[in-house]
């Protein structure tokens, strides 16, 4: 059996084949005990507004009669689904679903042909939108876009939620490669070299079963990783696993299924921590490559600003919307995801980008904190307990005196310093002593 990315690349934007039968099912997770958990489906709750397996909220008052009746009955089967990959081209995307059997789903601009999502199943092709594979997928993709929400989104008739605005455009402001890492799957014509992201989150995984730090796990594998010509690796069972888990899809899915969900890699704030690193990679790349600041939609200072400004503020949304308290393991995950954040916007008080732009689009630091107060990152920190933050006080004093050297607003110091004092106060009163900083190093589990 080829793998999936090979039989992608024969495929063309304008001739994709409606299904293509599997030679073999996808791996499901059956194990119900603490060490794994099931996939949550769509459902509908006690005032009536649809769940999703991302844990958001739709309402179905926009639509008729027959949409929602489609609806209904598209979320009464179980979805088995895997993103196998997406590709874009001639101003569209498609995305490639396997449940096993594979489906196509379009999106694109107004005048692509395909402003409304299109599905290649059978539901899809009798006209009865939307099917449960664009649901599933635009779900998905509206988790990353907008995040938790304090209200139920409302869907459209066409099944996505009208707050996302037209998703072909959401997309390519968010950049196809970077919604593809967040829902590891691949971009189809890219480098044929392992995805960063998913060598990254392999190693997480592997160095999570064996309790290693993660920085010190089988560097011979991560320091150049390939893929290999063959799987299997005679003598090295670790280094096999690890070859599968880069080239399979399904393989990958069911190692991230079948983890608990206060692993590294299962974690929510240690994700967006990775798309805030992939966000700073791509502004490192526009400075450091003249051609890209030429392109339609370059990976500048605004966008890079946007994607942090927009994790900032789904950690917030987490920490307040969620429906349960945080445990505490997620409280200290998403302190060190907004410390993290704050630090490396503050490492960054340089120029980038043509000389000709205002410096609020050629300075990251400037843009979300330097100019004005837009309470960047503190907002976040302020809604964590001292008791979890406080390991931190040190790092925070730090970025707050770089924050002072570089310039900022003082309403964003005042209470940025506030906060920092407020901190030393219940800390040193707690007689707590520095620790849990270095934890995101390993892999252990956290209780």
């Amino acid at each position: 059996m080829s793998p999936p990315t090979e039989r992608f690349k024969k495929l063309s934007l304008e001739s994709m084949p409606p299904t293509t039968r599997l030679q073999s099912q996808r791996l499901r997770v059956e194990d119900s005990s603490s060490e794994s958990e099931t996939e949550p489906d769509f459902d509908f709750d006690d005032d009536g507004y649809m769940t999703s397996p991302s844990d958001l909220r739709y309402s179905l008052d926009l639509l008729d009669d027959e949409t929602r009746d489609n609806v209904t009955r598209a979320v009464e089967v179980p979805s088995q689904f895997v993103l196998r990959g997406c590709q874009a081209g001639d101003g569209r995307c498609l995305f490639l679903i396997t449940e096993p059997v594979e489906y196509t789903i379009r999106t694109g601009a107004e005048e692509s042909g395909y402003g409304t999502p299109s599905c290649t199943c059978e539901s899809g092709e009798r006209g009865e939108s939307p099917c449960r594979h664009i649901l599933w997928l635009f779900d998905q993709i509206t988790s990353q876009v907008l995040g938790a929400q304090r209200t139920p989104l409302t869907l459209s008739q066409h099944g996505f939620p009208t707050e996302l605005g037209n998703p072909y455009n959401a997309i390519s402001n968010f950049h196809l490669d970077m919604l593809a890492d967040s829902l590891h799957c691949n971009v189809f014509g890219q480098s044929p070299d392992p995805n960063p992201r998913r060598v990254q989150e392999t190693r997480e995984i592997l160095a999570s079963l064996n309790e290693v730090p993660i920085d010190e796990y089988r560097p011979d594998l991560f320091e150049h990783p390939r893929k290999g010509k063959k799987v299997i690796k005679r003598g090295d069972l670790e280094q096999t696993i690890f070859r599968m888990l880069l080239c399979n899809d399904d393989f990958f899915q069911y190692f991230l299924s079948s983890m608990r969900a206060d692993e590294l890699n299962k974690n929510r704030f240690r994700s967006l921590q990775h798309r805030a690193d992939a966000a700073l990679a791509g502004l490192r790349e526009y400075a450091e490559t003249p051609p890209l600041q030429d392109v339609a939609r370059p990976k500048d200072v605004e966008w890079c600003a946007m994607h942090l400004s927009m994790i900032t503020r789904q950690i917030h949304s987490v920490i307040h919307n969620t429906d349960r308290p945080l445990e505490t393991w997620e409280l200290r995950a998403a302190a060190r995801t907004a410390i993290h954040v704050l630090e490396q916007v503050v490492a960054r008080n340089e120029d980038v980008g043509p000389s000709d732009l205002p410096k609020e689009k050629r300075n990251l630091f400037f843009r979300l904190i330097g100019d004005q107060d837009r309470n960047f990152a503190v907002d976040v920190l302020s809604s964590i307990p001292p008791h979890i933050l406080g390991p931190w006080i040190d790092d925070l004093a730090a970025i707050h005196e770089n924050i002072l050297e570089l310039g900022a607003p003082d309403s964003y110091t005042t209470r940025l310093s506030s906060l920092i004092t407020h901190l030393r106060s219940r800390w040193t009163a707690a007689g707590s002593k520095r620790t849990g900083q270095g934890q995101d190093r390993r892999a252990k589990r956290m209780k």
